[in-house]
Parts: structure tokens; C-alpha cells; sequence
């Protein structure tokens, strides 16, 4: 085939009566005897190709070169619903550049029927679908023209460090062991609050970046370990002059892609009227009409607490609330003017109001951010209010400390959360449709197999050991059996994966058999033992445990969690790190049987010793 300039499929309409070279992946093919029909799609668009007695051997998807005429359709075989379906393309000469085989998934379709696990371990083919690829040339658009909007407002573009240290963001980090400094350790960034605060102590006044943002926390449709965010901060400005910006650069980027906004003038609301009015902060202000066109009902919150309780079963809480008090959002924010004296004096605590101010949208937290703290007696006030010392508040923020004290202005910003804005303009409900290459909801990488194993030389070049001393579920629950002096079988059996399979294994009853069900509450997880002849009524066991939301975990978080498949999870929640939690039906039985950690072993014990040695939360599931 003799070179020529590749011409995009969408500018075909343009190219009728002339000769030009096509390149794209096989989308459709369709065999007519002599005369073979395939569409042929790259990014711009799609056309018919014909061939006569030609291209009969290609296989859907396969990337293709093709040589010919673009050719007016007569308006009898227009194709009305093709934006290039008033042309097609005779076909005189091609060339295979990549042969496709069978694909392990089809790409015709929105895929949402395909299983997510399979769709992200071959994300470069769901990627191909059409949903997707609009989905991702939304995003770009989107990110341009907020970039562009911040041009016109005279920001300026700064990169922060993707290694640094550990920061008081309200999450776990992620740590990168260092290789020079043996024994110390960087932390990824959640999110660059310290460094675009240094930046305002620095003279830039107005900076924005794109910023990768990492939080070690529990995954969610609308949350993941990476995110994506539009991180800026402002010198010299008010509460109400960093909204005004911000709802400004929103609201361009958001008609520059089409998005439909329901108010032109985003409504505000005082935290306390909204968890009144909403019985949350986070709150969707559409009707239905609304929701089924698309639209955008953006809104702020203000007047939030600065400080609230530690939620004892959030380790992150735990962690940063020495006192018992813990921030709401950010340790980094200032008071409103009329409660810094409480702060400073350490008063009414929980009184305490903070200049955060939150951008919801249709039920989402859109943005946060605040009037920063700006003076070295405020940041500190705070880190005493939650029970630092002296050295502790120098160890975290002692750089910061400094900075304030050779001459940083009033600051405040903001950071909004891009991948929920683009979900929400794409009309999809989970982060990860929105997302090139997401995580599965079980922590895992798409495509590779990520977290993996490293060598012995990575580790021995870290000056890292891995701990093995930590037994096996299996070898914990028999250590705790003979430390307690229970009596028990100990059964050997061929793998079995229900209870149903377990009990014919064992021979015994199926309603002495303990069913282990690792499940998600709220933002833990737990385990819920309950006899292998019922299955569990998640609604009930929801209102028992007072949880909102209540659901079986995945094969794949289960693992992640546990080290254990499906199958073989003993009702042991202190061997694999969970609260267990019982259905007092199982206690109609004097004895109990379960796989203790392995597919093809069993214990078969009395139950009032294994509540003597697990000691669950009993729940009458009865009533």
C-alpha cells in the first residue's frame, strides 16, 4: 500500500470523490457474498467501508489501514441514523496492521451487564465502548475549561510534591519506604493543603493545579483510594470572595460541556438550617423533573463545627483526637472571627463555629474549604484543642508554624472533588465509570495485578522484614481451643464451599453448621454467624446494629480483608481481625460445627464454649 496522510473518519463528509487512507478498529463486519461491509471507527467517527471480494477474513476490533474513495450515498440509502451516513467508503486497498481475536468481553453495548471485576481487568477494551469513550472526552473537556476559566481569573499553575510527609487530613496515609534513609518513610499525598498554604506564605497569591490526591479509606461507589482534585488557593479574600470565584469557575466549566445548572446564582445555607431543613449537609435540592433531565443543583453549606467527638470505631479519628476532639474537616482552617477567642482560649469547644464552607451537589459534596488559618497561635490553639503536645505539634506542623511567622497573608481555597463532578455530568452513579483505570472495590488495580508481592532483593535493598510471626486463622482458633481446654472433633473432608456441601462433608445437621458472613456496616466491617439452614435478613440485622447501610462484602473484599475465601470464613472475628456478631438461633443447638479457615477442615465444638472463647455480640434475631 502506498503511504498517504491518514484522514480522520469524521472529516470524511468533506473528502467525497477523493482518494484518502482511513485507520480505525473493525467495528461491525458484515458478509454479503462477493461483497463484504464493515464499520470502521477511530476517535472522530464511524463509516461503512465496502469491499468487493475483500476484507473477508477480518475479525471484529482488529485495527485496520484502508485505501479509497469516499463516495456520496444515493438519498434512497442514507442512513439517518449515522452522522456519516450520507457517505461511504469503497474500499481498494487495506492492510491488517493488528489482527484481533476473540475478545474475553464484547465492547458494543454500555457494558453495565459485563461483571465490573471482568470490565476493569480489561479496562483497554471496555474503555473502546461508546459510553466510555464519551465519558472520557467529557472529562478532558471538563478539566480544560475549568483550566481555561482560572487562566482568565489570573491563577497560576503550580505543581506539590507526590512524596512527602504525613499530614492530618482525616484518613490513613499510604507510605513509601525510603531507600537512602533506611527505616524512614515518605507519605503519599491526601491532598496538598500544607504546600498550597506555603505557596500563599511564598507570594503566589492565586494558585491551582490538578492535584492527585491518596487516602487510605474505605472504598465506596462514590469514593476511591485515588482521586482526582481541583486544588486552589487565594490571598487577601473573605469567605464570600473565594464562593465567588469558585461558583464562577464552575459554572463555565459546567456550560462548557453542556451541563445544565438549576440555579444560576448558587442558594447558601447555614449548616444548622440545612441538617434541619435536609437532616443532612449533604442534600439534593432537584424535583424529579430535574433529575431525569440532567440537572445540576449546586449549593453552599457555611457555619460548620470546627471540632466534634471522635468516632471511637474510625481509626483515623482515633488516631488524630488525642483529647477526644477531632476536627470536622480540616485542622488547617480558621474560626469565625467571632469564636477565635474560644479557640485560642480553649472554650466551648463544641460551640465553635469554622469558616469551611462545602459545595453539595445533587446529594454529593461537590468541593470544601475554608478561610485558612494564618497565624502560628491559631494552627496551634487547634492541635491543643485536640490534645497535642508541644513536641507533637512541632513533629506535624512545626514547618508550618514557621512559615507563619515571616509574614503570610490571609488565605483560603478550596478543593472539589472532579471525579464525582464529572460523574454527576455524566449521569452515572459510581466514580468509577468516570475514571480511565479505577480500582475495584476491593482495593486492586485495574488491569494489573497490583498490590503484589515484591522480591527479596526489593525488601533487602528497603531495609525491609516482613513480620511472619502472625498465625493463620486456622492456627489461631486451634491455639485458642486448647488454651481454653474446649473439647472438639477436629475433621478432615474434601473441600466444600456452601453449607449445604459442609454439612454432607461432616455429616452432621445443617442447622448446627455456623455460617460466617463477612459484611459491610456503615464504614466497617464485620462478621455475622448465623445457623447454616437460614439465610440472613441484612434489613433486620441493619436495625439491630443501628447501621444505615448494611451489605454483603465481595468475593474479592473478603479476601482483601480477610486473607480467606468465601467458604471457608470461621465465626471467629478475632482470628481475621472483625467484631463478630451472633444469631442467637444458633444457640438452640448444643454443639456447633464450621470451617475453621480452610476449605477441606472442621471443627465440630459445644456452643457454650465457643461463646466462652470468641465472646460474640449476641442479637436476638428472632424477634
Amino acid at each position: 500500500m502506498s503511504a498517504m496522510t491518514r484522514t480522520p473518519i469524521g472529516e470524511t463528509a468533506k473528502a467525497v470523490g477523493q482518494t484518502v487512507t482511513l485507520s480505525g478498529w473493525v467495528q461491525t463486519k458484515r458478509d454479503h457474498g462477493k461483497i463484504t461491509f464493515i464499520d470502521l471507527r477511530d476517535r472522530t467517527g464511524v463509516i461503512q467501508c465496502v469491499g468487493y471480494q475483500k476484507m473477508g477474513e477480518l475479525t471484529t476490533e482488529s485495527v485496520v489501514e484502508l485505501t479509497g474513495v469516499v463516495k456520496q450515498r444515493p438519498d434512497k440509502m442514507v442512513n439517518p441514523n449515522s452522522p456519516l451516513g450520507m457517505v461511504e467508503f469503497d474500499v481498494q486497498e487495506y492492510t491488517v496492521l493488528n489482527p484481533a481475536k476473540e475478545l474475553p468481553i464484547q465492547v458494543e453495548g454500555d457494558g453495565l451487564d459485563i461483571n465490573e471485576e471482568v470490565r476493569l481487568k480489561y479496562r483497554y477494551l471496555d474503555l473502546r465502548r461508546d459510553r466510555m469513550r464519551k465519558i472520557v472526552k467529557l472529562r478532558s473537556d471538563y478539566f480544560k475549561a475549568l483550566r481555561d476559566a482560572l487562566y482568565q481569573e489570573e491563577f497560576t499553575e503550580v505543581e506539590t510534591p507526590m512524596l512527602t510527609k504525613s499530614t492530618k487530613e482525616g484518613a490513613r496515609d499510604f507510605v513509601v519506604p525510603s531507600r537512602l534513609q533506611p527505616g524512614k518513610f515518605y507519605a503519599l499525598p491526601q491532598s496538598p493543603q500544607q504546600y498550597k498554604q506555603l505557596l500563599m506564605t511564598a507570594g503566589v497569591e492565586r494558585y491551582f493545579q490538578f492535584a492527585r490526591c491518596i487516602r487510605d479509606e474505605d472504598l465506596r461507589a462514590d469514593r476511591g483510594f485515588e482521586f482526582t482534585q481541583l486544588d486552589l488557593e487565594m490571598s487577601f479574600v473573605k469567605r464570600e470572595d473565594v464562593m465567588a470565584a469558585v461558583e464562577k469557575v464552575v459554572k463555565q466549566g459546567v456550560k462548557a460541556v453542556g451541563g445544565k445548572l438549576k440555579d444560576e446564582s448558587f442558594p447558601v445555607f447555614d449548616y444548622k438550617e440545612a441538617m434541619e431543613k435536609f437532616g443532612a449537609d449533604k442534600f439534593d435540592l432537584r424535583t424529579e423533573e430535574e433529575k431525569q433531565a440532567g440537572v445540576l443543583a449546586f449549593a453552599w453549606v457555611i457555619n460548620f463545627p470546627f471540632f466534634k467527638k471522635v468516632d471511637t470505631s474510625d481509626a483515623a479519628e482515633v488516631q488524630d483526637g488525642k483529647s477526644g476532639w477531632t476536627f470536622t474537616h480540616n485542622p488547617f482552617s480558621s474560626p469565625i472571627p467571632e469564636h477565635e477567642e474560644w479557640l485560642l482560649k480553649g472554650e466551648h469547644i463544641g460551640e465553635i463555629l469554622t469558616t469551611q464552607y462545602d459545595l453539595v451537589c445533587n446529594g454529593y459534596e461537590a468541593g470544601g474549604g475554608s478561610i485558612r488559618a494564618h497565624r502560628p497561635e491559631v494552627l496551634r490553639a487547634t492541635f491543643e484543642v485536640m490534645g497535642y503536645s508541644e513536641a507533637e505539634i512541632q513533629d506535624g506542623v512545626g514547618h508550618m508554624l514557621e512559615a507563619f511567622e515571616v509574614g503570610t497573608p490571609p488565605h483560603g481555597g478550596i478543593a472539589l472533588g472532579l471525579d464525582r463532578h464529572v460523574m454527576m455530568l455524566a449521569g452515572e452513579s459510581s466514580l468509577r465509570e468516570v475514571i480511565a483505570f479505577p480500582m475495584t472495590s476491593s482495593g486492586k488495580t485495574a488491569v494489573m495485578d497490583a498490590p503484589a508481592s515484591i522480591t527479596d532483593e526489593q525488601l533487602k535493598e528497603l531495609h525491609l522484614r516482613l513480620d511472619g510471626s502472625r498465625k493463620s486463622p486456622h492456627d489461631y482458633i486451634l491455639e485458642q481451643l486448647q488454651i481454653a481446654g474446649a473439647s472438639y472433633e477436629y475433621i478432615k473432608h474434601v473441600p466444600v464451599w456452601t453449607s449445604e456441601e459442609a454439612e454432607q462433608a461432616r455429616k452432621g445437621k445443617l442447622e448446627e453448621g455456623a455460617k460466617a458472613l463477612v459484611l459491610h456496616a456503615d464504614r466497617e466491617f464485620i462478621l455475622f454467624v448465623l445457623p447454616g439452614n437460614l439465610r440472613a435478613d441484612l434489613d433486620k440485622l441493619r436495625e439491630k446494629l443501628g447501621a444505615k447501610k448494611l451489605a454483603m462484602a465481595s468475593r474479592e473484599s473478603v479476601l482483601e480483608k480477610t486473607g480467606l475465601e468465601v467458604g471457608a470464613i470461621p465465626p471467629f472475628g478475632s482470628a481475621i481481625g472483625l467484631k463478630t456478631y451472633l444469631d442467637s438461633r444458633l444457640g438452640q443447638n448444643e454443639q456447633i460445627a464450621f470451617n475453621v479457615g480452610k476449605h477441606d477442615r472442621s471443627v465440630l465444638m459445644k456452643y457454650e464454649d465457643y461463646i466462652r472463647i470468641e465472646k460474640p455480640v449476641v442479637l436476638d434475631m428472632a424477634s
